[in-house]
């Protein structure tokens, strides 16, 4: 359990960060990217 906290607390520590140093990405641009990547897995259009 120990290890599993600690993980998930870098995890959110390196999330963290990278959000305080600018290296996001806009929600839609996100979301359009992951759409078109199930689209072409499915092979259907949503």
């Amino acid at each position: 359990l120990d290890q599993r906290l600690a993980a998930r607390d870098a995890a959110l520590a390196k999330g963290i960060g990278d959000a305080d140093a600018g290296r996001v990405k806009p929600v839609e641009e996100v979301l359009d990217r992951l759409e078109a990547k199930y689209r072409a897995l499915a092979g259907t259009k949503l």
